[in-house]
């Protein structure tokens, strides 16, 4: 059983993705994991296993998890919103907190638009705007993830609209010049080195969601770089919105900007 000081330090939320929790843990709480594992088991029966979870990180966005009970797979089918995600949780990342922003891109987008996810994952953007879209080019630079977006394309039967590219982003900013009305740019990190090669793919007028993570203080000073970039690449830049998405860490949070970008 676990004491009372460590009851105290469990965590408040979890994540469940598919048949699988996926839980973090605070350091003094490591050695107990198994238990706590065991314990979840008892008390949620729709759970199948359960994961210890580290933070993700890399441009190829792999997470670390390790099984602390039930079944040692890894691979889970994950719906929402109506839609099927085949995932490997140990390969290929899903967040809980992305899951409004899926819902509010969906309200933006218009009827018959030309979309660029340029971090596409596995589908957890691309998929959930394919029924509106004329067409989507979904480009990831991990094999596994392509691997895994190809299915769920299927699964979703959204082959006709969605078009893969393996690969660097920044590689396809030339092939894909002027085509977008709109482009999700779901990367978190210094995302803004990508920045320009979205511009490039943007048509005269478009939208860019641009995620990042940024420290609480500094969501102003990452405006005026964004707008520094754009206007030195010879665009005007209008920010239709600075929404919080979820927290990422203490004072630091995940955010995405609505930026509608139109050429000078």
């Amino acid at each position: 059983m676990l004491t009372k000081k460590e009851l105290k330090l469990l965590p408040r939320s979890y994540q469940i993705v598919g048949k699988i929790l996926l839980i973090k843990l605070k350091p003094k709480l490591i050695k107990r994991k198994r238990l706590i594992g065991k314990e979840i088991l008892k008390l949620l029966p729709y759970v199948h296993s359960v994961a210890l979870q580290k933070e993700i990180s890399g441009l190829k966005r792999e997470p670390k998890i390790k099984i602390i009970a039930g079944c040692k797979r890894t691979q889970t089918l994950h719906k929402e919103y109506g839609y099927k995600f085949l995932l490997d949780v140990a390969k290929i990342m899903w967040s809980k907190g992305n899951k409004a922003e899926r819902a509010r891109l969906v309200k933006l987008e218009k009827q018959g638009e030309t979309i660029v996810d340029m971090f596409s994952g596995a589908g957890y953007w691309c998929i959930f705007l394919a029924k509106k879209a004329r067409k989507i080019y979904a480009i990831d630079i991990n094999p596994t993830a392509i691997k895994y977006l190809e299915k769920n394309v299927w699964l979703n039967k959204c082959e006709n609209k969605i078009e893969i590219l393996k690969g660097d982003c920044r590689s396809f900013a030339t092939l894909l010049a002027g085509q977008a009305d709109r482009i999700i740019m779901g990367y978190i990190f210094e995302t803004e080195k990508f920045l320009p090669h979205a511009l490039k793919m943007l048509k005269p007028k478009g939208i860019i969601h641009f995620h990042r993570t940024v420290a609480i203080d500094e969501i102003e000073k990452l405006k005026q770089k964004i707008a520094k970039i754009v206007q030195g690449g010879d665009f005007k830049i209008k920010f239709l919105l600075c929404k919080k998405v979820k927290s990422y860490a203490p004072n630091i949070l995940h955010v995405v900007l609505d930026l509608e970008i139109t050429k000078s």
